[in-house]
């Protein structure tokens, strides 16, 4: 079960290890986090409970500035509702990423899969399965930065390909990612994802 001491265990491990370079946002107001439900509907629990602990984090470091940044409320609501906005299925909130491209979407109503995690670019088919819950692909996105970069916020293996992040990082601390991944319903919803922004249609 996800309990705040993930979130505080999360941003120990990150703290001690880049020290000032952590950035870390003050907690989401209640009229905030009911701002961000009124666009994406009910918010799972453990990422509440993140947004209520840090409402978005950064690490300065030589890496890019999507690796190195998790989104809060504000970034979330903006790319969902601003000029810039991209018309993906209602459920998905972007919380890792690039302003375009690919990001890493959580899934807020969506049944089996509800809390899920999901790589997706919304201009290019072939959405994939991350994680199955918020905790599981918080805790594997730390261990990647973890690997990845010094505490300065330097590339830990300069020259080296680095290892991606994706769901191997994450199965660790994931017990029902596998289950996810051979439910053909959950095979159908990605399919439905793709098929409802190519169409201009709501997936629910």
């Amino acid at each position: 079960m996800f309990r705040e001491s993930l979130v505080d265990a999360a941003l120990n491990r990150l703290s001690g290890h880049f020290a000032a370079r952590l950035l870390v946002h003050p907690p989401a107001s209640a009229e905030m986090l009911a701002e961000l439900e009124s666009v994406a509907g009910p918010l799972p629990r453990e990422f509440t409970i993140f947004l209520a602990t840090c409402n978005g984090l950064r690490i300065r470091g030589a890496g890019s500035e999507t690796e190195l940044h998790l989104w809060g409320a504000r970034e979330i609501l903006a790319a969902l509702t601003g000029d810039a906005a991209v018309a993906a299925p209602q459920g998905l909130l972007p919380i890792h990423g690039g302003t375009t491209g690919e990001r890493d979407w959580l899934m807020s109503l969506h049944g089996l899969a509800e809390g899920a995690v999901i790589r997706w670019d919304p201009w290019t088919p072939g959405a994939e399965l991350v994680a199955s819950c918020f905790g599981a692909y918080l805790a594997g996105w730390v261990d990647y930065l973890l690997r990845r970069y010094t505490p300065d916020g330097s590339e830990a293996r300069p020259g080296e390909a680095p290892l991606p992040f994706d769901a191997r990082l994450c199965e660790p601390y994931d017990d029902q990612i596998t289950a996810l991944r051979r439910d053909p319903r959950v095979h159908e919803m990605l399919l439905q994802i793709d098929h409802a922004v190519a169409c201009g249609d709501d997936f629910e």
